[in-house]
């Protein structure tokens, strides 16, 4: 369970971080936080952390399950769709991926749907930080510091191990 936490961790962090480099480009945006020291986060700290890690499987979850759909309504795996999408942001992956026309019109037409579900999910998640207290460049930081410090990446697992056994 705590990895899955962890990539939980990942995946909000990447988001937003996509979402501050998206709103970056409309308006200047205040440098990216650095993380902390191990001894300014708290116990507290962390369990705000691995509380919105732990909503965010199941907004994850919902996310993937509609994204699924929407592809499949179109005749496209999920996994084929990321396969593509890894392609397409990696360009030493892009030559080995093929990608037929008949694939691009699909991406094409799903887009916007996809776009709309990541929005939505890219807002509950937000709430998910405010929910416990946060502000997404606070929650921002102690991710970093979680992933940048192994002593407070030990001291997180415990807590969201703690939380998972309750």
């Amino acid at each position: 369970m705590t990895t899955l936490l962890k990539n939980s961790l990942t995946l909000i962090l990447g988001l937003l971080f996509i979402s501050g480099s998206a709103l970056a480009q409309q308006q200047q945006m205040p440098p990216q936080p650095k993380p902390l020291s191990p001894e300014e986060v708290s116990d507290q700290d962390l369990q705000m952390v691995a509380n919105v890690s732990k909503a965010a499987e199941g907004i994850q979850q919902e996310a993937n399950s509609r994204m699924k759909k929407v592809l499949e309504d179109e005749g496209m795996q999920f996994s084929r769709f990321q396969q593509i999408m890894m392609a397409m942001q990696n360009p030493q992956m892009s030559q080995q991926v093929d990608v037929t026309e008949e694939e691009q019109k699909t991406i094409q037409t799903v887009q916007p749907n996809l776009q709309k579900i990541n929005n939505e999910a890219r807002s509950k998640y937000v709430k998910a930080i405010q929910d416990e207290g946060l502000t997404p460049q606070k929650f921002q930081q102690l991710a970093l510091t979680i992933q940048t410090h192994q002593e407070v990446a030990d001291r997180f697992e415990e807590i969201s191990a703690e939380g998972d056994s309750q």
